[in-house]
Formats: C-alpha cells, sequence, structure tokens
C-alpha cells in the first residue's frame, strides 16, 4: 500500500471515529402522561381482549374474530414494547437498574402478546395479559405512589 493511500485511510479513521456522539432521546411528555395516555390505552387494549364471563345469562368467551381486531392487538402489543423503551428516556428513567429492568420486563412480555396476535392464539395472549399484568404491578408496587395505600 502507498503512503498516500495509508494517509487517507487513516485521516477517514480519525474523522469517522471521532463523530459527536448523538444526544439522548428526549419527550415532551411527562412520566404521568406516557402512562395515561399510552401505556394504560394500550395494554388496557390487551387486557380487554380476552375475556370469560360467566353469569346467568350463560358463558361468554370474548377474544379477537376479525383481522381487524387482531390488529388492533397487535398494534398495542408493538406500542407496549416500545413503551418500555420510552420509559427509559432521560428524565423519565429513575436511574435505578430495577426500573431499567422493569421496562425491560414491560417490553419483553409485551412481546408475547405481540406474538400471540400474529399468530392468533387467544390463549397466549390471556397468558401475555397476565404477564404483561404482573410487569405493570411489580413496578408500581415499588415506584408508583398513587398505587400505595394511604398511612393512616
Amino acid at each position: 500500500m502507498s503512503l498516500k493511500t495509508i494517509s487517507l485511510l487513516l485521516c477517514f479513521s480519525i474523522l469517522f471515529g471521532c463523530s459527536p456522539k448523538a444526544p439522548p432521546p428526549k419527550s415532551s411528555l411527562t412520566l404521568k402522561q406516557l402512562m395515561e395516555w399510552v401505556i394504560d390505552p394500550h395494554a388496557d387494549v390487551v387486557w380487554d381482549s380476552v375475556k370469560f364471563i360467566s353469569n346467568t345469562n350463560g358463558d361468554t368467551e370474548i377474544y379477537p374474530r376479525t383481522d381487524e381486531q387482531w390488529e388492533s392487538v397487535r398494534n398495542s402489543s408493538a406500542t407496549l414494547i416500545e413503551a418500555g423503551n420510552m420509559l427509559m428516556v432521560v428524565g423519565r428513567s429513575k436511574d435505578d437498574q430495577q426500573w431499567i429492568m422493569y421496562a425491560h420486563q414491560l417490553s419483553q412480555t409485551a412481546e408475547l402478546a405481540l406474538k400471540a396476535s400474529i399468530d392468533k392464539n387467544k390463549d397466549a395472549l390471556f397468558d401475555a395479559g397476565g404477564n404483561i399484568y404482573n410487569a405493570c404491578k411489580a413496578c408500581h408496587d415499588k415506584y408508583a405512589d398513587f398505587d400505595k395505600p394511604v398511612a393512616k
């Protein structure tokens, strides 16, 4: 290799190796807004999508039956996957390893709901909804003041 080629490669390496780091993502939504406007409505779609109701009128099984209903659950599941990432945005993250673990747990359990919705598997969707609930509850038990009983 010629000296000119080596110099050119070295210049490119320095130029591209020293590019500035991308700024951390930011959002104009507060944590409360993210919970109320994004996470909760989409979790409700998953939770309300599969039910078994037994009463004096008999038994009723509720689950997505049309492609449009399955797509709605799919879209909400995908939103919940990304919501786990949104929980880690600077200003929302509690800078605590457990917070990060809970955020990842939300994404992982929502992935199960996504797979179930793509497979149109109502039983797997029911289980995934329970897993999402458990992930949310574990985080709320530690961090959400509104879920804690008022001390007397």
